[in-house]
């Protein structure tokens, strides 16, 4: 009897790890997905986030100290729009490298950090991906940035 239970137990386990295991695949796919939509400028960019996603900039000051700023999200959507030719005529693309995927509840948290254009260190950056009827999607993103105008943001 007691080798039935934890057979039993076992199993459950092993489902539910392969489960999450699959929904972190996924996830990391979207992820993948996303970046190489962002990099080539895809005008569907929009589409993977849920709307009035949370946008958030950690603006490292040239004093050393940070700021968070939170971007609205039809403003981000605006700025993403004219910003696409100039960062397309400068090849402008950003790398993820030691990304984690965490489960938070319902989401997943997948912290890394981002290596813009010609950037020798990386910034931090975190998305909150959440799954939706419409597949995963976007619901906070969060980047380091040393642009000075984000602290104008209103």
């Amino acid at each position: 009897m007691f080798k039935k239970i934890i057979l039993s137990l076992l199993c459950i386990f092993s489902f539910v790890l392969c489960a999450n295991a699959d929904e972190v695949q996924e996830v990391q796919e979207f992820f993948n997905n996303f970046v190489n939509a962002s990099n080539s400028y895809s005008t569907n960019l929009p589409r993977y986030y849920v709307p009035n996603a949370k946008i958030i900039r950690v603006v490292y000051k040239p004093n050393g100290s940070k700021k968070s700023v939170v971007i609205p999200f039809d403003r981000y959507l605006q700025e993403l729009k004219k910003g696409a030719a100039l960062a397309k005529t400068v090849n402008y693309k950003n790398r993820y490298v030691n990304q984690k995927i965490v489960k938070i509840g319902n989401d997943y948290k997948l912290s890394a950090t981002r290596i813009p254009r010609n950037d020798k260190t990386g910034l931090d950056a975190y998305f909150i991906i959440t799954k939706t009827s419409n597949g995963y999607k976007i619901k906070e993103e969060s980047m380091g940035t040393t642009v000075q105008k984000f602290l104008n943001a209103k």
